[in-house]
């Protein structure tokens, strides 16, 4: 069974990557308002919440089969999505059609939210193999909602300080969640 302590402790650290992921999107959007963060934040927190308790779900019938992907689908959809926010920092001004398919949009949120989610998925895995309830995964939702809508939500300032940088540097996160997430699940089996 898992102890308050250790579930709210883990909820924070894997609402880590969420705040750093919804702190580079909102850097990217300089007119971020408190309904986009809590947009954003939903996205983020049902995410990580969903991906949990399917985490949990799964290790009930095959835990094995999971780990031994996840670290790849981590990386390939935080280092694309990172990519492409290194691109449009680059790019300076970009066309509308490219902005509206770039990863500032609804899908480029949910995109980066599974991305940041694949840990929340393992971490459903190690829960339900250590007896955890599955009401686990509502407190790691919660956490993440909390920690993303603040991340966005202070975005701007943060670009506002770093200028045209700070959206390459929110892709460069997103590249380095990704690569550490794959670097820990390989060197850890």
């Amino acid at each position: 069974m898992i102890g308050s302590v250790t579930l709210a402790l883990t909820s924070l650290s894997l609402s880590s990557d969420a705040f750093a992921a919804a702190l580079a999107r909102g850097a990217a959007d300089p007119a971020a308002r408190s309904w986009r963060a809590m947009r954003v934040g939903a996205v983020f927190g049902l995410t990580e919440g969903l991906m949990c308790l399917a985490g949990w779900a799964l290790a009930r019938l095959a835990g094995h089969w999971i780990t031994a992907v996840d670290h790849w689908v981590a990386l390939i959809l935080l280092a694309g999505i990172g990519g492409l926010m290194i691109r449009n920092g680059l790019g300076g001004e970009a066309d509308e059609a490219a902005e509206t398919a770039g990863p500032r949009g609804i899908a480029g949120t949910v995109v980066t939210a599974l991305g940041t989610s694949i840990d929340a998925a393992a971490v459903g895995v190690a829960l339900a193999l250590a007896g955890g309830p599955a009401w686990s995964a509502l407190a790691i939702g919660a956490t993440s909602f909390a920690m993303a809508s603040l991340g966005y939500r202070i975005g701007p300032k943060v670009a506002e300080r770093l200028g045209g940088v700070a959206e390459i540097a929110g892709g460069a996160v997103l590249i380095l969640i990704g690569l550490s997430i794959f670097v820990s699940h390989v060197t850890a089996g």
